[in-house]
């Protein structure tokens, strides 16, 4: 199965293994990636693979700026352990630049088949819904994503 086939088929299976409240979201794939967002394209959750390093990403990413970058990190910092408990350890949560982390997990990269879909599918689900209420109750305030005449490439072409 194709990169491009295979995220076409986790969008499928997420919004159907999501419930209700959470099917209208927008998302936008290339070759390496899919991204899924509810409103902010700058806080987003992610599933990438790397053929590099062997790795299938899975995570919610925040790419908004440094300040709002900062308290999310906080943020879900102080809810870790209750995170950790219900998605389990293998879930980390990482600073890579001043205005980019992520909470993530890796699994590793296998030949995309319809088990692996249905696997991503599921456990992309159960991030968003353990974590989107966390990403709305932080309160954190969109940063670059609000500033007027943000440039808008490729990325901005998103779909429900």
């Amino acid at each position: 199965m194709t990169r491009h086939d295979f995220f076409a088929e986790v969008v499928t299976g997420l919004k159907a293994s999501l419930p209700e409240a959470y099917r209208d979201f927008r998302h936008h794939s290339n070759t390496l990636l899919l991204k899924v967002d509810f409103g902010n394209p700058r806080v987003h959750y992610e599933v990438w693979c790397d053929s590099e390093k062997d790795i299938l990403g899975i995570g919610l990413h925040f790419e908004d700026g440094p300040i709002s970058t900062d308290a999310y990190l906080a943020y879900f910092d102080r809810h870790i352990v209750e995170i950790k408990h219900i998605l389990g350890t293998d879930v980390e949560l990482e600073r890579w630049t001043v205005s980019w982390g992520h909470l993530y997990e890796h699994r590793e990269l296998r030949p995309l088949t319809d088990e692996i879909v249905v696997e991503v599918a599921l456990r992309l689900a159960q991030l968003i819904e353990v974590l989107q209420p966390l990403v709305v109750s932080a309160g954190v305030p969109p940063e670059r994503s609000a500033q007027p005449g943000e440039r808008k490439g490729p990325w901005r072409k998103w779909r429900r």
